[in-house]
C-alpha cells in the first residue's frame, strides 16, 4: 500500500512540502528557545514563543479552513507558503546585520504557525482529495510518520547548526525548506474540478466573500450543538483541551531543563529534543502494524496518560541518557494519542465532519493558555518543578473527566 502511495505524483509531492515544511518547523522553535536562553538568558521567554507558534491555531483554524472551501485550496497553501519565505529570508537578513529581537521572533513565531495551521487543515485535505480511497489511510499514517520524523531530525540539524554556525545557518536552511516546500506546491497541478471552481471564484469575487461571512457563524453555531449532542466527541474534545493546556506546553520546557538542569550543549539539547520526536515515531509505526480499531478510546486515553508520566520522569533525570529515555517513553504514548484524536473524531462524527474537525484545531489551539501558565509559574519555581505540577494538574483532571464520561455511559 505504501509503494502504491508514492507512486502517485501528487501524493510524492504534497507529502515532501510537508516533509520540507515539518523540519523547517521543528529547527526554528529549537533555534528561538536557544536564542532566548544563550543571547538573551530568560527562560520563560521560550513559553511565550511557543505560544506565538501555537496562537494561530485557535485564532485561525477555522477561518482558513472555511476560506479553504471557497477558493482553490492550493492558492491558500501557496501564499502562506510565501509568507513564510519572506519572513524566514527576513530573519537571515536580521540575524546576518545583528539586528534580531525579540519581537521579530515572536512575529517569525506567529507568521510560521500560520503555514502549521495550513498544513493541518489544509494540505492534508488536499493530499486526501488526490488519493484513491484505498490508498487513504496508508497515505495519512505516511502523513503521521513523517510528521514525527520531521520532530526528531529537525532538532538534530538546528542543534548542530547553532554549535557551528549560529542562527544565521539555521535561518538559512529554514528559508531554503519553505523555499523548497513552495517549489514543490507550485509545480503541483491541480485537478479539474479545482480549476472550474477556481475560475467561477475569479468571476464572482462578491458571491464568495458574501457567502463566507454569511455562513460562518450559523456553521459554528450548529457544530457546537451538534458537539455538545454527541458524549463521545466531547470526551476527545475535553481531552484535547486538557492535554492542550497541560501536556503539550510541556514539551517548550525540553530545551530549559537540559540548559538549567543538565547543563547541557547546544548539540546535546538538540539530541534531547529529538527524543519525544523519536518516540512519537516509534509509536505510530507500532499503531500502524496493529492497526487496532477496537480500542480506539482506550489509545487515546492511556497515550495522554503515558505522555504525562514520561514528562513526569523527565523531570527528575539527572543526566542525558535517563532524560532521553524518558521523553522517548513519553513520545511512544503521545502518539497513541495524536493518531487516535482524529480517527476517533470522524469516527463520532455522523456529519459536518469538517466543522467538528474545525472545532478539534480550536481545542489544539488552547495551548497559548497553558504555555502563558507555565510562563508565570517559572518565575517562581524552578523548570522541574513546574513540570511536575502541570503533570499533578493534567491527571487530575483527566481521572475526573474519566470518572465523568465512566457514569455518563452507564446512566
Amino acid at each position: 500500500m505504501i509503494k502504491e502511495c508514492f507512486k502517485n505524483k501528487d501524493f510524492r509531492i504534497l507529502w515532501g512540502a510537508g516533509c520540507m515544511t515539518g523540519i523547517a518547523r521543528a529547527m526554528e522553535f529549537l533555534a528561538l528557545s536557544l536564542y532566548a536562553l544563550q543571547e538573551l538568558g530568560i527562560p520563560y521567554l521560550v513559553t511565550v514563543i511557543f505560544a506565538a507558534r501555537m496562537l494561530p491555531m485557535s485564532l485561525l483554524g477555522i477561518v482558513i479552513g472555511t476560506i479553504s472551501e471557497r477558493v482553490s485550496p492550493i492558492l491558500v497553501i501557496k501564499n502562506i507558503y510565501l509568507l513564510s519565505n519572506i519572513f524566514t529570508g527576513m530573519a537571515v537578513i536580521l540575524v546576518f546585520t545583528d539586528n534580531f529581537n525579540m519581537l521579530f521572533a515572536l512575529i517569525l513565531a506567529f507568521v510560521n504557525g500560520i503555514t502549521w495551521v495550513v498544513d493541518l487543515a489544509v494540505r492534508r485535505r488536499v493530499l486526501a482529495d488526490n488519493i484513491k480511497k484505498k490508498l487513504l489511510s496508508s497515505s495519512l499514517a505516511m502523513e503521521t510518520l513523517s510528521n514525527n520524523a520531521t520532530r526528531l531530525i529537525g532538532p538534530i540539524f538546528a542543534g548542530t547548526l547553532y554549535t557551528l554556525v549560529g542562527l544565521t545557518g539555521i535561518f538559512s536552511l529554514q528559508f531554503i525548506m519553505y523555499l523548497l516546500a513552495l517549489g514543490l506546491i507550485i509545480v503541483f497541478k491541480k485537478n479539474s474540478n479545482k480549476d472550474t471552481a477556481l475560475n467561477s471564484a475569479q468571476k464572482n469575487p462578491l458571491a464568495i466573500k458574501e457567502h463566507w461571512a454569511h455562513g460562518l457563524l450559523n456553521e459554528i453555531l450548529k457544530t457546537g450543538k451538534s458537539v455538545y449532542s454527541l458524549v463521545s466527541l466531547r470526551m476527545v474534545l475535553i481531552t484535547t483541551l486538557i492535554f492542550n493546556i497541560f501536556g503539550f506546553p510541556l514539551v517548550s520546557l525540553i530545551p530549559v531543563l537540559g540548559r538549567e538542569k543538565l547543563l547541557l550543549s547546544e548539540f546535546n539539547i538538540g539530541i534531547l529534543a529529538s527524543s519525544e520526536g523519536l518516540g512519537a515515531l516509534i509509536g505510530a509505526l507500532i499503531i500502524g502494524n496493529l492497526s487496532p480499531q477496537k480500542y480506539l478510546s482506550i489509545i487515546f486515553i492511556t497515550g495522554v496518560s503515558g505522555f504525562f508520566l514520561g514528562m513526569f520522569l523527565f523531570s527528575y533525570s539527572p543526566s542525558l541518557i535517563l532524560a532521553f529515555i524518558s521523553l522517548t517513553f513519553g513520545g511512544i504514548f503521545l502518539s497513541g494519542f495524536s493518531t487516535m484524536q482524529g480517527a476517533l473524531v470522524y469516527q463520532a462524527s455522523t456529519k459536518s465532519k469538517g466543522n467538528n474537525f474545525g472545532i478539534l484545531v480550536t481545542c489544539i489551539g488552547t495551548a497559548p493558555i497553558g504555555l502563558m501558565n507555565l510562563s508565570w509559574i517559572m518565575t517562581l519555581i524552578s523548570v522541574d518543578r513546574t513540570i511536575q505540577i502541570n503533570v499533578f494538574l493534567g491527571l487530575l483532571c483527566l481521572l475526573i473527566t474519566i470518572f465523568y464520561f465512566f457514569f455518563k455511559r452507564s446512566d
